[in-house]
């Protein structure tokens, strides 16, 4: 036989492990690396070696069990319900186990009845004492259930819970549909409960009545109507203990919805994306503070940086932007004024200049300081501009632009209208 005196030291020095491992699994099996993975996380400094000690120790002394034709470990039961004990670790039941012990009420109410109907003082103090036992029995699982559903909302909010999120939420979500909405319905006004309590309470008035009107075991009187008192506090901590209970949990489970809302619209999304693309999915769901000019446009890299960056302060309904013609064009400092380019280009290639002449040799030629990218923007200016006349070329060609080169089918001048050279 293992001295008690050398178990409580094993389990005084071992307590963090234990309670990790009766936390992680709530009284299920486990192996013999999750228990040396346990030992490893309360102590890094151990050596493999004395890991592997400590954990032959905890089996030698019977704290840790192995299960019958299994590698698989678990905590002996009795030291299992001491932590339990401790640890206040409290599991939630379920609806039916109150919704039993009512129906057992009913029964104990009607033989309490027929027993006060033949002066059967005898079966009159005994179900009374069996129906005492079981209204104290209902409201201690109350008290039970509604600290179970503590624990589980302080796990669910906890940041370093040692259970996944997923099975924090699972439990809430359980919680609320396997207990909170089956008790909600049961003591509804309309419900069950209380149209059995308001039996009981009419059979125990009754039997009071008659007592006090036949005088008969008289000393009988005070335990019923203690039974009453009982049962009409039991009603109403019911009632409060799932409000509060529920008010715990409601805020959990409408996060949790939404949630599952908010995945269950991302994957449709990202399911359409993968279908159709990118490009067609998110066009028409632009931010509306980008205009066609800059939508359609190219610009340098410090313009996209610019632009990401408003989007992370964007608020659509809060900030009202000014219309688009109110708002001046942007201009890159680095590029020549636009219609200044454009009236060059009209004077050049006036009607008396019959040879066409490619946009980018005249851009080139006119602005040799430009670089590449706003020397591209000139170019995508000129040839969205309709006042312009040009021709594109069928054959490809490979062109040189600020020491950058480009493959293209590149757009030719024709003879402009004096009217534009005018402007």
């Amino acid at each position: 036989m293992i001295p008690a005196k050398k178990q409580l030291n094993t389990i005084t020095e071992h307590w963090g492990v234990l309670e990790l491992l009766f936390k992680r699994f709530k009284m299920a099996d486990f192996s013999l690396k999750d228990v040396q993975n346990a030992i490893k996380q309360k102590q890094p400094t151990w050596s493999n070696e004395r890991i592997y000690k400590e954990t032959n120790r905890l089996l030698n002394q019977d704290i840790l069990i192995p299960l019958a034709k299994s590698s698989q470990l678990e905590i002996n039961r009795a030291i299992a319900d001491f932590a339990t004990f401790l640890l206040q670790e409290e599991h939630l039941g379920l609806a039916q186990e109150i919704s039993v012990l009512v129906d057992d009420l009913a029964r104990l109410g009607n033989r309490l009845d027929n027993a006060g109907e033949i002066e059967d003082f005898d079966d009159l103090r005994r179900y009374s004492r069996i129906m005492d036992d079981r209204v104290r029995k209902i409201m201690k699982l109350y008290t039970h259930n509604e600290n179970a559903i503590l624990n589980i909302v302080e796990q669910a909010k906890s940041n370093n819970a040692v259970q996944s999120l997923q099975k924090r939420y699972k439990a809430v979500i359980e919680a609320f549909d396997e207990y909170i909405e089956p008790m909600l319905e049961m003591i509804d006004i309309r419900g069950e409960f209380h149209a059995c309590f308001t039996l009981i309470e009419e059979q125990i008035s009754k039997q009071i009545l008659h007592i006090e009107r036949s005088g008969k075991a008289y000393n009988y009187k005070r335990m019923l109507e203690q039974l009453r008192t009982r049962i009409l506090e039991m009603h109403l901590v019911g009632r409060e203990s799932l409000r509060k209970s529920a008010d715990m949990l409601m805020p959990l489970r409408e996060e949790l919805r939404r949630n599952n809302l908010i995945t269950r619209q991302a994957a449709k999304v990202l399911g359409l994306v993968r279908k159709n693309g990118v490009d067609n999915m998110l066009s028409a769901v632009q931010p509306h503070f980008v205009s066609d000019a800059q939508r359609y446009s190219l610009g340098q890299q410090r313009h996209i940086v610019a632009y990401m960056a408003s989007l992370v302060e964007f608020e659509h309904e809060e900030y009202q932007l000014p219309d688009q013609q109110d708002v001046p064009a942007f201009v890159t400092p680095n590029i020549p004024d636009y219609n200044d380019v454009k009236t060059s280009f009209a004077k050049r290639f006036n009607k008396k200049r019959k040879k066409p002449q490619p946009l980018l040799q005249f851009l080139d030629e006119s602005y040799p300081d430009l670089d590449a990218d706003e020397m591209l923007f000139l170019y995508q200016k000129l040839v969205s501009d309709s006042d312009i006349k040009i021709i594109q070329s069928d054959e490809k060609a490979r062109v040189k632009i600020a020491g950058q080169h480009f493959s293209l089918y590149p757009f030719n001048s024709e003879p402009q209208p004096d009217s534009k050279a005018g402007k």
